[in-house]
C-alpha cells in the first residue's frame, strides 16, 4: 500500500543512550490543549520580571535582559541600605538601575521598606519612616525616571510589620499612601504586597483602605507556594487562578473598581527557575489577567532570579523566559490536563500575522499530547502544519546551556481544525517550545509509517499514534514497512523508532537499508498496543548516503510490534548524562534542589549499604572520561567506593565543596570531577557505594 505524501509529527524521545530500548508508561497520555481561536488578550510578557534582577550596569548585560522582554522589576529603594541575601554592601537601587530597565523595555517598581539595612525591617520611628518617605520620594522626582511602576510601601506586612511599636498596619499605610501622594501626585501606591494570599486579611485591608479614601492603585501579593505559604518546597501554581477569582469577587462585594493584580514575587526556592516549573506559573499568570508578575528573589542579585550563572551566562530557564519574550500578538487559550496538578502546562499565543503559533509548556513527567486546535480559526493554515520542537534541559542554576536542543521538525495532517503532537519521555525540569507554521516543508526528520510503502500489514488510525496513523498486524513472512528518507550529508544517523510491543515478550524486525540487511531491532514490551497509547521507542545507528535512502523494517523472527514512525538524527560523540534520581537508589534520599540537574540529587549516601547503581550503555569498549556532580559540605575529602560490572575500581574522592547541594538560599553548592571509567562494549553496572566521610551524587556524564 504505497503512502505518497511523507509527513512528520511528534513524539519526543529524550534517551541519551546510541543504542538502547526504554519502554515508557502504558498509560494514556495526558493532553494539553492550546486553542489558537480562542484569544484572551494581547502579549505583554506579564510574567516576565523579577525581583532584584538587575543589580548595576552589566550586571547583568542586556544580550541577557532584552530577549526575555522584562515588563517590570521590583528593585531597592533609593539610597537603600538592604543588603538583600548576604550582600556585603547595598546593591539594586531602583533609580540606579532605572535607565537599565528603560532601554531593555521594562519598567521599575520602588521596594520602600528596603531602604533598611535589614531583613526582616526594623522599625526605628514614625519620624525617621517620614524622612525615609520623603527622601525616596524627592530622589524620584529629581531623578526625572518616568519608567516607574509605582511605590510599594511596604513589603510582606502580614508578618514583618511592628505593630506593636507602628500601630496598625492599616493606619500606617493611609499615613504613608497620603505622604506619598501629597509629594507625587502621579504616583502609582502598590499594596499590601502580603506574603500569601489571604483573603480574610486583605479584605480587612481593602475595606479600611476604601472607607479612608486610600486604596491602592495596584493590588499585590506574593505566590510563594502552597495555600499555606510554604515557601521552600510545595509548589501550588494551580491554586492561582482561585487567589485571583476571590479577589476578583472581594472587589464586586466591597464596590471597588478593578485594581491590576501585581504578583511581584513567585516561585518557590527548591524550583527556582527551574523551566518545567517556572512556566506554569507564567500560564496561571497570562490566563487569569494579572498585570505583573515578578520571580522571586531567593540567592544573588542581578541574575534576573537565576535565569543567568554565577558567571553571568544564560542556563536552561534563560531559554524558556528568551521563547516567551519571542511570543508577539495575542495570547490564545491553554488548557492544563489537571488544572490542580503540579503537572504538565503552558502558554501560547498567534502572532499579528496569524502565520505563526507558538506553544511553550513543561512540569510533565512521561508521555503527553499536545493538541492544537481552533486552526481552521487562522485563514493561512489549511491541509498541513508544519511543527518544530525544542527542548531546553535544567542541568542546575549555574551550568551554562549555550543552545537549545532541536527534537524534530516535520509537517502534521490537520483534520477537524486540529493537530495532536504526542510527546514522550519528558522530563518535569525541562522546558520545550511548539513552532506550528502553514503548510507542508522540507526538512523533516521524521517520517510516518502509516504514509510509507506498507505491505502485507494494516494502516490503523489511533489519536493515541503520531499524526493519527500508524501500521500494525505486521504479522506475515513478506510484511515489511519500507520509508523512503533524505539524508544531508553521508554518514552514520541515530534512528529513532516509535513503537508499541503488547506482547509478554521481546519483538523482532529485520532491518534492511539500501537493500542490505543490517541488524535485528528489538522492541521490549510496552504492557499494550499502540490504540491504547502504550507507546515507546528505541534507538538504533545507521549509517546512510547522501540523498535518498531506503529503510525497510520486516518482520522479525520473535513477536509482533506496531510501527508509529522513524526519526533520523545525525549520530554524534557519544556523550551520556544519567541523573542520579533516576538510578537504582539504595538506602539513601532523592531530595529536591534548584542548584541540582533535573532539580533533583541523591544524598544520605551514609550508610554501609547505601549506594547509587547507573546502567549504561557503551558503543564501544575503552575508557571514557566521566563527570561526576557532587557536593561535599564537610570540612575534609570525602569518597565513594566505585565498582564497575562487580570489579572495584578506584575510590572516587571528592574536594570540600563549600556547601551541600541543598535548597537553602546562598547555601547550595555543587561541584564537578573528572574521573577516568573504562567500560564494556554494551551494558554496564557503575555502584557508588559509600565511603569515608559523606559526598552527595547529582549526576555523571560520561564521554
Amino acid at each position: 500500500m504505497k503512502k505518497i505524501a511523507c509527513l512528520l509529527s511528534g513524539a519526543l524521545l529524550l534517551s541519551l543512550l546510541p543504542v538502547s530500548a526504554k519502554p515508557v508508561s502504558a498509560a494514556v497520555p495526558a493532553t494539553f490543549t492550546v486553542d489558537v481561536s480562542e484569544s484572551y488578550r494581547p502579549v505583554t510578557h506579564v510574567a516576565s520580571g523579577s525581583l532584584y534582577g538587575l543589580a548595576e550596569e552589566g550586571r547583568p548585560a542586556d544580550d541577557l535582559i532584552g530577549p526575555t522582554k522584562p515588563k517590570m522589576f521590583t528593585q531597592m529603594a533609593p539610597d537603600g541600605g538592604q543588603l538583600p541575601n548576604g550582600e556585603t554592601t547595598p546593591i539594586g537601587d531602583a533609580l540606579k538601575v532605572a535607565d537599565i530597565a528603560k532601554r531593555n523595555g521594562a519598567d521599575v517598581m520602588i521596594r520602600m521598606p528596603d531602604i533598611y539595612p535589614d531583613f526582616p525591617y526594623r522599625w526605628v520611628s514614625w519620624d525617621d519612616w517620614y524622612a525615609k518617605v520623603d527622601h525616596i520620594v524627592q530622589a524620584r522626582l529629581q531623578s526625572g525616571a518616568d519608567n516607574i511602576y509605582g511605590y510599594e510601601l511596604w513589603n510582606e506586612p502580614d508578618w514583618t510589620w511592628n505593630a506593636n511599636a507602628a500601630g496598625s498596619f492599616n493606619e500606617a499605610w493611609k499615613k504613608t499612601y497620603l505622604r506619598v501622594k501629597q509629594l507625587d501626585s502621579s504616583a502609582k501606591t502598590v499594596g499590601p504586597s502580603i506574603s500569601k494570599y489571604d483573603e480574610a486579611w486583605i479584605r480587612n485591608y481593602l475595606t479600611y483602605a476604601r472607607d479612608n479614601n486610600v486604596l491602592p492603585d495596584i493590588i499585590s501579593w506574593h505566590e510563594l507556594g502552597d495555600p499555606e505559604g510554604n515557601h521552600r518546597d510545595t509548589p501550588a501554581p494551580g491554586y492561582i487562578s482561585d487567589h485571583v477569582a476571590s479577589y476578583r469577587a472581594l472587589e464586586k462585594e466591597l464596590g471597588i473598581s478593578p485594581r491590576p493584580i501585581s504578583i511581584n514575587e513567585y516561585g518557590v526556592i527548591a524550583e527556582q527557575a527551574v523551566p518545567g516549573s517556572m512556566v506554569r506559573y507564567i500560564a496561571e499568570f497570562e490566563r487569569t489577567g494579572v498585570d505583573t508578575a515578578n520571580i522571586a528573589f531567593w540567592f544573588r542579585p542581578g541574575r534576573l532570579s537565576n535565569l543567568v550563572t554565577d558567571t553571568g551566562q544564560k542556563n536552561g530557564a534563560w531559554w524558556l523566559y528568551k521563547w516567551y519574550g519571542d511570543m508577539s500578538g495575542q495570547m490564545v487559550m491553554t488548557t492544563p490536563a489537571d488544572p490542580r496538578a503540579v503537572d504538565l502546562d503552558g502558554i501560547a499565543s498567534v502572532n499579528d500575522s496569524k502565520q505563526q503559533v507558538n506553544v511553550v509548556f513543561g512540569g510533565g513527567t512521561g508521555n503527553h499530547n499536545v493538541v492544537v486546535k481552533g486552526l481552521d480559526a487562522l485563514s493561512a493554515f489549511s491541509g498541513t502544519a508544519h511543527v518544530k520542537l525544542e527542548s531546553t534541559p535544567w542541568y542546575g542554576v549555574d551550568t551554562a546551556v549555550p543552545n537549545t536542543t532541536s527534537e524534530f521538525s516535520g509537517n502534521f495532517h490537520i483534520q477537524n481544525g486540529q493537530i495532536t503532537i504526542p510527546v514522550t519521555n519528558m522530563k518535569a525540569s525541562t522546558g520545550y517550545q511548539l513552532i506550528v507554521t502553514p503548510g507542508e516543508q522540507n526538512g523533516i526528520n521524521r517520517y510516518e509509517a502509516e504514509q510509507a510503502d506498507v505491505h502485507d500489514a494494516a494502516v490503523l488510525q489511533s489519536k493515541q499514534a503520531s499524526d493519527g496513523g500508524y501500521v500494525g498486524t505486521i504479522d506475515h513472512e513478506d510484511s515489511y514497512v519500507q520509508f523512503a528518507v533524505q539524508a544531508p550529508t553521508a554518514g552514520d544517523y541515530q534512528m529513532t523508532v516509535g513503537y508499541a510491543n503488547g506482547g509478554s515478550a521481546t519483538a523482532t524486525h529485520t532491518l534492511t537499508v539500501n537493500d542490505n540487511t543490517y541488524a535485528t531491532v528489538h522492541y521490549p514490551t510496552t504492557g499494550g498496543w499502540l490504540a491504547q497509547g502504550n507507546v515507546s521507542a528505541i534507538q538504533q545507528t545507521v549509517s546512510l548516503k547522501k540523498g535518498q535512502n531506503i529503510i525497510t523494517l520486516a518482520k522479525g523472527n520473535a513477536g509482533y510490534a506496531e510501527l508509529d514512525y522513524i526519526q533520523l538524527q545525525p549520530d554524534v560523540a557519544f556523550d551520556v548524562r544519567l541523573e542520579a534520581e533516576d538510578a537504582s537508589v539504595q538506602d539513601a534520599k532523592v531530595v529536591g534542589s534548584s542548584f541540582a540537574s533535573n532539580r533533583l540529587f541523591v544524598g544520605n549516601i551514609d550508610n554501609p549499604d547505601s549506594s547509587v547503581a547507573f546502567a549504561v550503555y557503551a558503543p564501544n569498549a575503552g575508557t571514557y572520561n566521566m563527570d561526576v556532580g557532587y557536593g561535599n559540605g564537610t570540612s575534609a575529602t570525602s569518597t565513594h567506593t566505585l565498582t564497575v560490572n562487580g570489579q572495584v575500581q578506584n575510590a572516587v574522592s571528592y574536594p570540600v565543596s563549600g556547601g551541600w547541594i541543598s535548597n537553602v538560599p546562598n547555601a547550595g553548592t555543587r561541584k564537578v570531577l573528572t574521573v577516568p571509567v573504562t567500560l564494556k562494549q554494551g551494558d554496564n553496572t557503575l555502584v557508588f557505594g559509600k565511603g569515608t566521610g559523606y559526598a552527595e551524587l547529582d549526576y555523571i556524564q560520561i564521554r
